[in-house]
């Protein structure tokens, strides 16, 4: 198990959603903390909580923006989305919650997970290019 899968569900066990997680693997790479962005952060969750985008690209959007927000709005969360939208409309025909689950929540337990990482890695590249380590 990598480093970023353990760092998933630690924060998965304490509670975390989708979009709570990709925000505070950033936090604590800065080693910050900030409970108030967690909280506004949480209305992402599970496709803002009506299977809608999914909560792991808008947490990562979120996740770019605490780094470097004038380069990601530009830059990286559109390359961020083409990237998501390629990758997991193949797999899912969609990237809303509901696409990625295929109206099964068990789904959750074994595709999430490997989202979230995949995505962590590309928000890493997406960062690094911009002189910002996650």
């Amino acid at each position: 198990m990598t480093d970023t899968e353990k760092q998933i569900f630690r924060l998965a066990s304490d509670g975390c959603c989708c979009s709570q997680i990709m925000v505070q693997i950033g936090l604590e790479a800065k080693q910050e903390e900030n409970p108030e962005l967690l909280d506004a952060v949480a209305g992402l969750c599970n496709g803002i909580h009506r299977g809608l985008c999914c909560g792991i690209l808008t947490g990562a959007a979120c996740l770019l923006s605490l780094y470097d927000k004038r380069n990601a709005a530009s830059f990286m969360i559109p390359k961020l989305v083409d990237w998501f939208e390629t990758t997991y409309t193949k797999s899912y025909k969609g990237i809303a919650c509901e696409d990625i689950l295929d109206q099964n929540p068990m789904n959750r337990l074994s595709r999430c997970p490997r989202i979230m990482e995949e995505t962590i890695i590309k928000c890493r590249e997406l960062l690094a290019g911009y002189g910002h380590a996650l």
